[in-house]
């Protein structure tokens, strides 16, 4: 973690001007831009550009909105009663505010992230990043933030007793959905009349609805499909590699996959929290490996099995890629960030750059010049928001 890479721009992690969703639940993303951007060596006039200019007009054709006003005291007492409830942003600002300046960052974390990671996927998962984001910066504010938005758009994982995975690794465990994806139709079908009709689900706010993709997540999850929510089994001092190679797989099997590029960014970002929790991290891969079943089937995200398998075998035993060429290209990569109206690409340049100089895979290099685009916004989007 280093707060030095952000420190000429971290007045613009200080602004609170802007709400932290906007045109209903689309997430404000500038922030996680500054972060990146600084992180891959962009020059301040390129962050502060950017940031001025997504302010005023977002990829997805919308400009930020204004903070909203404190409108509920949030304390100690009530602070639980309004998780998930998409209300009352600001005032959980507020109220995280007071207990960072009171606690610390590292206390304040620990003493309420546990809880609030429970429900991790809500947002699409951006409150975690915000979150991770923010404990790289070591930005107080920025941490208040995102476990503001943690309460705010919390979408549980797991609830309850949930059965034992099988899968002896996370790349097992990635085939195993691949298979059954193709060949129980029972398990299919059950993931399809979830996401073929949101609306049974009377727990949904109204704007998750109107977003499709949170509403598919959510309804999944809601669900508890016990193929996807498992625990794992896996654990040891190489977790951590595995769980970044097969998510790095998944991402090269669906290369510029925008749901799949959010799975890169939000275990990074887990990682990060579960290193300022120190012996939290089992729990935090548990809850990411369920997160991430949901969502590739909530979203269709799940490769043949043999693509998978395949792609496994090509970079299994890689020779390590530590030549100047390789840093060269993760260079190029981040130049090519830098010129990059959608965040989510410097974004992917700086994860798997982190992750590469602690494991010089080939993978990490190859996935990280598989840059996304902006998606377009469903029909959904005709109506007005729900907030």
């Amino acid at each position: 973690m280093t707060a030095a890479a952000v420190a000429k721009v971290a007045d613009l992690l200080d602004d609170r001007s802007h709400h932290i969703e906007f045109n209903g639940h689309l997430t404000n993303h500038v922030k996680h831009a500054v972060v990146a951007l600084a992180a891959i060596g962009a020059p301040e006039q390129v962050i502060r550009d950017y940031y001025k200019n997504y302010a005023e007009l977002t990829p997805y054709g919308f400009p930020l909105e204004p903070q909203r006003p404190v409108t509920q005291v949030i304390d100690a007492g009530n602070w639980r009663e309004f998780i998930g409830r998409r209300a009352h942003f600001s005032a959980y600002c507020a109220f995280f505010d007071a207990e960072i300046a009171e606690r610390g960052i590292t206390a304040a974390v620990g003493e309420y992230a546990p809880e609030l990671l429970r429900g991790w996927i809500g947002a699409f998962t951006h409150a975690t990043i915000h979150l991770g984001w923010a404990l790289w910066a070591e930005h107080p504010g920025m941490t208040a933030e995102a476990l503001a938005y943690l309460a705010f758009s919390f979408v549980r994982v797991v609830d309850g007793d949930r059965p034992a995975s099988t899968a002896a690794d996370p790349l097992d465990s990635l085939l195993g959905l691949s298979a059954s994806w193709e060949r129980d139709p029972a398990f299919r079908r059950a993931v399809e009349s979830v996401i073929d009709d949101t609306n049974a689900f009377s727990e949904l706010h109204p704007e998750l609805n109107r977003s499709g993709l949170q509403a598919r997540v959510a309804g999944v999850a809601l669900t508890g499909i016990p193929e996807l929510i498992g625990a794992t089994a896996w654990s040891g001092p190489d977790r951590r590699t595995q769980v970044r190679r097969a998510v790095t797989l998944l991402y090269l099997a669906v290369p510029g996959d925008f749901v799949v590029l959010h799975l890169i960014t939000s275990l990074f970002a887990l990682e990060v929290i579960a290193d300022t929790l120190e012996a939290a991290e089992d729990t935090v891969h548990d809850l990411f490996w369920a997160g991430l079943r949901i969502i590739a089937a909530a979203e269709r995200k799940i490769p043949a099995e043999h693509k998978l398998r395949e792609l496994a075998r090509l970079y299994d035993g890689a020779a390590p890629d530590e030549s100047g060429a390789a840093a060269t290209d993760f260079e190029f990569s981040a130049r090519r960030a830098w010129l990059e109206d959608e965040e989510h690409n410097p974004k992917l340049v700086f994860v798997l750059r982190s992750w590469w100089d602690d494991d010089p895979w080939s993978a990490y290099r190859h996935a990280a010049g598989q840059f996304t685009h902006t998606p377009d916004l469903p029909a959904s989007f005709e109506a007005p928001p729900n907030d």
